[in-house]
């Protein structure tokens, strides 16, 4: 007989959701006004009460950037004296936000319907 599995924890379902979800959260931040890689990451979390937490949010920008989705809109130095990079959603990224949540409000509207259906 083969040895049971570890017990899982829930905390990787938030983990694989966090990551799915990333690029439709970036994109919706940047649909609301221009950042820097590291506001985004800190706006995720705070809206998120600290569930979302994106160790790779610079993955995810050069994805997007890659794909035409977003674009470097300026420099700014930090207080600290930093350069920091902003960008902003192009209109291909609009698009593509809004199938993006379509798809969202669909399997959400699905695990709602799962969820409430017993028995």
């Amino acid at each position: 007989m083969p040895e049971p599995s570890p017990r899982r924890s829930a905390s990787i379902l938030e983990e694989n959701m966090s990551k799915t979800l990333a690029e439709f959260l970036i994109l919706y931040i940047l649909s609301e006004k221009e950042c820097y890689i590291g506001e985004i990451a800190s706006l995720l979390k705070q809206r998120s009460n600290g569930i979302i937490c994106l160790d790779s949010t610079y993955f995810y920008i050069t994805r997007a950037y890659k794909a035409g989705y977003i674009v470097e809109s300026g420099k700014l130095t930090a207080p600290d004296g930093r350069l920091r990079q902003y960008y902003r959603i192009t209109d291909a990224g609009r698009s593509y936000l809004k199938e993006l949540h379509q798809a969202y409000d669909r399997i959400t509207a699905s695990v709602t319907n799962i969820l409430q259906k017993r028995g």
